[in-house]
């Protein structure tokens, strides 16, 4: 413990769904998805089947939801997808001092470990901050999985996480002060599908894109109806050929941007959760 609040790194996103298993093989088909622990918790706050699974250079938290509760609820009204952010913090007592400082209400503590914060004073993003370990984890020493033996684009790093809000700028500079780092940049005339602000989670991005429900169907293949996270990217090689080895293989693509270099997948084909695949990082990501 530091007695400081300190952003360490992205420790996962997570993704509730209505069938963990289903998530999992069509992941694992797709982008190598490998699971690193399975369990079951009926513990109030987290209750859920699932687990982390590794994807490229981070990990991704699978859950599938089973007593009721905030989770089940998200999955019955929005069909599932992305859900939250989760960093590893130093010391989550003096996060949630920082954070109660700058207005930001912690919605659950469901362990002493870690917390949730209010989204509703987060701009929609729901945000997870922890200072526990995993063993399984291999960035506190575990092996890393090794590769599948075949995937369609196999993942090579986390290229962001994304979430869909109002006023990207001014939500990126909220951000940024409550975890402390960089706004990584700014980009106020881009369209909707495009990031339009980042903010560094230490090895990872976290973008920002303009929520326009009336055009979401056609960006993004399902209907955001308000702020929220809703997105996972996902580096890969060769990106043209990963284009036509989709279309082989029969994976609806919702649409491929030959500018930004990113490939938008059906959640259906990716058991709910909104996946898009590109061969780069954006401007300012840490990890350049």
């Amino acid at each position: 413990m530091t007695g400081r609040h300190e952003v360490r790194w992205l420790f996962h996103s997570t993704a509730m769904v209505a069938d963990y298993d289903r998530a999992v093989a069509l992941l694992g088909d797709l982008v190598g998805l490998r699971v690193l622990e399975y369990g079951e918790s009926e513990e109030p706050g987290i209750g859920r089947r699932g687990g982390m699974a590794w994807a490229g250079d981070n990990a991704i938290e699978i859950g599938q939801p089973i007593v009721d509760g905030g989770a089940a609820q998200f999955v019955s009204r929005f069909g599932g997808g992305m859900h939250s952010v989760a960093v590893q913090v130093r010391d989550v007592d003096a996060t949630i001092a920082h954070l109660e400082a700058n207005g930001v209400r912690i919605a659950a503590r469901p362990r002493p470990e870690m917390c949730f914060s209010d989204p509703r004073d987060t701009g929609g993003v729901f945000l997870q901050w922890s200072c526990f370990e995993l063993d399984v984890d291999p960035r506190f020493g575990a092996p890393r999985p090794p590769a599948p033996p075949k995937a369609i684009a196999p993942a090579t790093r986390h290229a962001y996480v994304g979430a869909l809000v109002d006023e990207p700028s001014r939500l990126a500079v909220r951000l940024a002060t409550l975890v402390g780092t960089d706004v990584t940049f700014d980009d106020t005339d881009a369209p909707p599908g495009e990031p339009a602000a980042g903010v560094s989670l230490g090895d990872c991005t976290l973008a920002l894109f303009s929520l326009v429900p009336g055009d979401s169907e056609r960006v993004w293949g399902r209907h955001y109806e308000r702020a929220r996270t809703h997105l996972l990217a996902l580096e890969t090689n060769h990106i043209d050929e990963v284009e036509a080895a989709l279309r082989n293989a029969g994976t609806n693509v919702v649409r491929a941007d030959a500018d930004t270099r990113l490939i938008v997948l059906d959640p259906a084909a990716t058991g709910g959760v909104q996946v898009a695949l590109t061969d780069r990082l954006l401007p300012g990501d840490p990890r350049s």
